[in-house]
């Protein structure tokens, strides 16, 4: 008996595999089928958590009912507010590959969460991107963009390019990090300047050294309005909220994405194109131009209250590991690293490898997605992207569902790509680098690399909310970076280096 429902079960998973790897839209009875393995819901709202004893599928479904939800349109052309969806419009209605803008472009950038006037605004204002060193806007430039492209490496690693060659800066990768309203509103009432968040970093550290937790006896870290009575710096800790099913609050997301520009002979209907700011220097003087540029990678990482470490989904446009000559659609990408004082140093890594292959359940979500999708809209552009990985549980097993996650254009070389470390400076060593229910752990990948800034830095897993170069000094251009030297000197003295 034992043996049968084995069989069974494999045959049915088998079945299911070669059903969700059809590319053209299911039929019905497909769809029962899809729904079953992968419990996907294409929807306006954001779902605000994820059972612990989730497994992979459900994790995969959480991931894309997350990224339909935060690419609905956004309802800040009709009603000024920002984060939030439209609730008029939907997929099926929308002829259109895509809207005019997603939710998540209205979170709030990087620089708005940490201004160089030390000022943050209401979560609702209209973009305003400010720096330490200003840049002059050419004329005609639109700065209040909700896309503004101001980081060129990932965590000062690596430089990476759409094109092998690096000669030609035009097709280098650009990023940036928005955070949502709850992050948003959360900072601008506890930390809203340098110095209180400062405060908070340390009280985190402290608390977090003294106790293995936010504050002592604790082993959650939801409880936002909390303090630390250790150490000299005692008083509030950084503790974001987190998304709560049964208190219908969405909690902390953090959304990072990766663009370039297309090669003329590039198609550029396989891409999310956007009108976005960047920057270059001319005779030495840094300005703000406005350019066309592709969406090529997409992170969404949320804290809940069954994964305070936050739940890390990470996507990418399907192309950016593929040659397809004569097919309009050619990537080539590749790499150069960066040197500990931010120079480009060793050879160019021409079409990289993936250290660790997209998983098949993964690939299986995907197809479902995407036959959901084209069910509702046949021009969809999110035929084109997919799910690369889902990671939840803090754990010590190298062997789990994605432990190593990566995203192909957002940690491309193997330091990020491998993280199992206690820091940048020590992205291999396999020591402690992430704590939870008052217990540390090796984790690797996102969450590991996001948990060395929670103990080392006492951020909350957020590599937004240290002190390292922020608020931001002036927007990156060229292929040189100086963010890895100040991470490495902020993990080994966090006092004096955030000061």
């Amino acid at each position: 008996m034992k043996k049968y429902v084995f069989l069974m079960a494999v045959l049915f998973a088998g079945a299911a595999s070669i059903l969700l790897m059809r590319r053209k839209p299911a039929a019905a009875e497909d769809a029962k089928v899809i729904s079953q393995v992968f419990p996907i819901t294409i929807s306006s709202e954001v779902p605000h958590d994820v059972s612990g004893a989730a497994t992979p599928q459900n994790l995969c479904a959480f991931a894309w009912d997350e990224f339909f939800a935060l690419n609905w349109k956004a309802d800040y052309e009709q009603f000024g507010t920002r984060g939030t969806a439209d609730k008029r419009w939907r997929y099926e209605t929308d002829k259109n590959p895509y809207p005019s803008l997603f939710v998540w472009e209205t979170y709030k950038h990087r620089t708005e969460l940490r201004p160089a006037t030390n000022v943050m605004n209401k979560f609702d204002s209209v973009p305003y991107y400010s720096y330490y060193n200003w840049t002059q806007p050419l004329r005609g430039t639109d700065t209040t963009v909700f896309n503004n492209l101001d980081e060129n490496n990932e965590i000062g690693s690596c430089v990476v390019f759409g094109q092998s060659i690096i000669s030609d800066r035009q097709y280098q990768v650009l990023y940036q990090a928005k955070v949502n309203r709850d992050e948003y509103n959360y900072i601008r009432t506890n930390f809203s300047t340098k110095e209180k968040l400062y405060q908070g970093n340390i009280n985190n550290k402290d608390s977090i050294h003294a106790d293995s937790a936010y504050f002592k006896g604790s082993t959650s870290t939801c409880e936002s309005d909390t303090f630390s009575a250790i150490g000299k710096g005692a008083g509030r800790v950084i503790c974001l909220p987190c998304g709560n099913n049964q208190r219908a609050t969405e909690g902390a997301i953090e959304v990072k994405t990766a663009w370039r520009r297309l090669r003329p002979n590039e198609d550029s209907t396989r891409y999310v194109m956007r009108t976005v700011l960047t920057y270059e220097t001319v005779n030495g003087a840094l300005r703000a131009v406005n350019r066309r540029y592709a969406l090529i990678g997409i992170h969404i990482i949320h804290k809940t209250v069954t994964f305070p470490n936050f739940v890390f989904a990470t996507f990418e446009q399907v192309d950016v590991q593929n040659s397809l000559a004569g097919r309009g659609h050619i990537t080539d990408m590749g790499y150069i690293r960066l040197d500990r004082d931010g120079n480009p140093t060793g050879p160019f890594v021409r079409n990289y490898p993936r250290y660790h292959p997209i998983p098949l359940i993964v690939q299986n979500s995907t197809t479902a997605a995407h036959n959901l999708i084209l069910q509702r809209n046949p021009k969809s552009i999110w035929q084109y992207y997919r799910l690369v990985g889902v990671q939840a549980a803090t754990t010590n097993d190298s062997t789990s569902f994605s432990y190593f996650l990566a995203n192909y254009v957002i940690e491309s070389d193997d330091t990020l790509a491998k993280f199992r470390g206690s820091s940048i400076d020590h992205p291999l060593d396999n020591k402690v680098n992430v704590i939870y229910g008052g217990k540390g752990y090796v984790m690797g990948g996102c969450q590991g690399c996001h948990g060395a800034s929670q103990v080392r830095l006492g951020t909350d897993c957020s590599f937004l909310l240290d002190t390292v170069d922020k608020p931001v000094h002036h927007p990156d251009t060229g292929i040189t970076s100086s963010r890895l030297q100040r991470y490495l000197h902020a993990f080994r003295h966090v006092r004096e280096a955030q000061k």
